[in-house]
């Protein structure tokens, strides 16, 4: 067994996290809190064991949402994605 990491963002899941910038990333919940009234965007991140033969190329979408829904570890990171009316992704 080896252990993947998978994101997801909106309706697409990769293998990699989404480009957005390191200094949009909002570190706690209370960062969170601050930036309510600002725009967010939310990555999921799943932390998933598969097989040593498993090639991510030749999941389907179904079978990629099932991995995410079993994983071992979610962590959810959080960007501001707006801020005085100019965009810093």
């Amino acid at each position: 067994m080896k252990t993947i990491h998978l994101y997801q963002f909106k309706n697409s899941i990769s293998r990699k996290i989404p480009f957005f910038r390191e200094e949009s990333k909002l570190d706690n919940l209370n960062d969170l809190m601050t930036y309510d009234l600002m725009n967010t965007e939310k990555v999921t991140e799943f932390i998933i064991e598969v097989h040593e033969d498993f090639i991510f190329e030749d999941a389907s979408r179904e079978d990629l949402l099932k991995m995410c829904k079993n994983a071992k570890e979610i962590i959810e990171h959080y960007f501001i994605t707006e801020l005085n009316d100019y965009d810093v992704i």
